[in-house]
């Protein structure tokens, strides 16, 4: 008796564990916000895939209020559909001190996830980091360019 109950325990186990690894971090309904607010899936997570929503005057942490707007909306949207785990990440260009830009970053990513807390982010579900100069989206060899990679990425996170 003792060892079909175990028998029967272990199948079960077998069974939870296999439909727990089949099992998909993000719904349909919320893979297809993600897709239609420009999110784009990467090996970290879904990445916002628009830099141009929310980048940053040079040498500036804050957020004009056409962007700040765009976020709210966005954090909105995503606290509606529960996706609300996200990592926010900081950049600069490679104008000035490093030290300097990876603070500024940091400043960057701490003014959009204000905006996610204002719109019912719990400050513990977002992980906020600034990398600084590292990884532009384009070389910095204008003015142009350098603009584009003052920005902020937002990531979801399963």
């Amino acid at each position: 008796m003792l060892q079909r109950a175990l028998k029967l325990f272990f199948i079960g186990f077998v069974c939870a564990a296999l439909t727990a690894c089949m099992s998909e971090p993000f719904n349909h309904k919320q893979v297809r916000l993600l897709k239609k607010e420009g999110f784009v899936l990467t090996e970290e997570g879904w990445r916002l895939g628009l830099p141009e929503r929310l980048l940053f005057d040079f040498n500036k942490s804050d957020i004009n209020p056409q962007h700040a707007s765009e976020i709210a909306r966005l954090a909105e949207q995503l606290q509606k559909y529960q996706l609300n785990k996200v990592k926010i990440v900081g950049y600069t260009d490679n104008i000035g001190n490093p030290e300097y830009n990876l603070k500024l970053s940091e400043k960057r990513a701490n003014s959009v996830a204000t905006v996610f807390q204002n719109h019912g982010f719990n400050r513990m579900n977002m992980q906020v980091i600034g990398k600084g100069s590292a990884q532009p989206i384009k070389p910095n060899n204008s003015e142009e360019n350098r603009a584009e990679n003052r920005r902020v990425t937002v990531i979801i996170v399963p």
